[in-house]
């Protein structure tokens, strides 16, 4: 986590989530092409600062619209192909798709206002083909530390992007309508060192017909509680609103610990086994912290 990362990218810091699965093609069995209407959001997997402002100028998603590969999850997207792609050096397309943008209104975002369970509609695109990758053009980051502001360093070395995957995507219950969810990380993505702050973002989509949730409440709010659960394949942080109330999705299915630490002067907590479905949210029983 204490990484020592040199230099601040000049322009746009470009990063992404690249995304192959079988439920974001819009290819048919005929291996013909409809419209896909597609809307991405953005939520946050939050940190312990007051706020991340995240000034995000441009969403671009890659689409292939290969008929042989149309039903190949995997195209483009393999090892061999990651640095030879030609992503990297900005061009528009290659023998893997196209890049198109999508309708977006840029701006600065309080990503750590996105959590528990709050999200934003980041951008919405209409095309024929499958979707292969997003990424997020961004020129600055600031981070709110106990009333401090903080500019973040953007690492100039991550114009190669991040590889996320995801399983499935949100069909809506229709072949022509498409959602994913973008996690921002933050307590992963965001580095001190030295008394600054380096971005290297993790970024997890997801969906919430693929994956599951927990949710509860935790009191009391002098607690100052911060939820973690741990599961065989994933590891997960939220931060309680001001009720006690604390949401994590996007997990993958399979049982949990949930650790609840406390602070100024209030014991931890523990409850375990909690089983996260697909396509469902946990309701856990209210915990109650004590001195």
């Amino acid at each position: 986590m204490r990484n020592n990362m040199k230099g601040i990218l000049a322009g746009t810091f470009l990063f992404a989530a690249f995304i192959a699965m079988v439920g974001m093609s819009s290819c048919n069995k005929g291996d013909s092409y409809r419209q896909t209407n597609l809307k991405v959001y953005l939520t946050d997997h939050p940190a312990e600062f007051d706020n991340v402002m995240v000034n995000i100028v441009s969403v671009e998603a890659k689409i292939d619209s290969g008929r042989s590969s149309c039903k190949d999850d995997r195209h483009g997207d393999r090892p061999e192909h990651f640095d030879f792609d030609g992503d990297d050096h900005q061009r528009r397309s290659d023998e893997f798709g196209y890049w198109t943008p999508l309708g977006f209104g840029s701006g600065t975002y309080d990503v750590l206002a996105l959590r528990n369970g709050i999200d934003t509609l980041l951008g919405t695109a209409s095309f024929s083909g499958t979707l292969r990758k997003l990424r997020i053009g961004v020129t600055s980051v600031t981070v709110v530390k106990a009333g401090v502001s903080y500019p973040v360093v953007l690492d100039p070395t991550l114009q190669n992007y991040l590889y996320v995957r995801v399983h499935d995507t949100d069909m809506d219950h229709r072949p022509d309508s498409s959602k994913v969810w973008v996690d921002f990380d933050l307590g992963r993505s965001i580095v001190e060192s030295n008394g600054r702050f380096y971005l290297r973002p993790v970024l997890k989509p997801f969906n919430d017909r693929s994956f599951g949730g927990i949710e509860g409440n935790v009191t009391p709010k002098e607690a100052g509680a911060v939820v973690t659960a741990y599961g065989a394949t994933d590891t997960a942080v939220a931060i309680p609103d001001q009720r006690g109330h604390y949401c994590i999705r996007g997990l993958d299915p399979g049982t949990y610990r949930l650790v609840f630490d406390g602070n100024n002067g209030y014991a931890d907590k523990q409850v375990a086994n909690v089983a996260v479905t697909r396509g469902q949210k946990t309701r856990v029983e209210d915990v109650v912290l004590v001195k």
